[in-house]
């Protein structure tokens, strides 16, 4: 079978073959479907594609930030513990009290270096440190992260409003 040449050679040169109207009207439908799909199918999976990298990225920085301050926080809790000017040795809920205040600047510091379009960091940042089972401490930090693609009247189907990441500081 061979088929038709597109172009054919006649006496006044190159013919082109003529469309019928059908195949006009075809290829103006087919310019509409791929508008309709572009639209309706392909932007809201790039919009999903992104807000999907930056949800992942910024949960990678609140976890290291989070071990970063769990190491701090170890820092403290292995240095000998300070005499007051009375003599007396810190208590528990002072040293607690320092490595928390420590670990909330080492955390702050690291997501505000990733973070830098957020304004509010310290009031959407909450950071936790609890004692778990004998010879533990639990380092606990929320973030509750700004809406990428905002939110049509109060509901968000795609995006996560808190990231949260935990360390269990082993401490003898």
């Amino acid at each position: 079978c061979r088929h038709k040449p597109r172009f054919w050679w006649t006496r006044k040169g190159f013919d082109m073959p003529r469309l019928s109207p059908s195949h006009t009207q075809q290829t103006g439908l087919a310019a509409i479907e791929f508008a309709l799909l572009g639209t309706f199918v392909m932007v809201p999976i790039l919009l999903g594609i992104f807000v999907f990298w930056e949800v992942l990225q910024t949960q990678q920085v609140v976890s290291r930030a989070t071990g970063d301050g769990a190491r701090q926080v170890l820092r403290i809790l292995q240095s000998p513990r300070e005499r007051k000017a009375n003599g007396a040795v810190q208590s528990d809920e002072e040293v607690r009290s320092a490595a928390t205040a420590l670990a909330r600047d080492s955390i702050s510091a690291m997501l505000r270096n990733h973070l830098s379009h957020v304004s509010d960091l310290s009031s959407r940042l909450t950071i936790e440190l609890q004692p778990g089972e004998p010879g533990q401490w639990v380092l606990s930090v929320a973030y509750a992260r700004p809406l990428l693609l905002g939110s049509v009247g109060g509901m968000n189907f795609i995006e996560p409003t808190a990231l949260q990441a935990r360390s269990v500081i082993h401490w003898p």
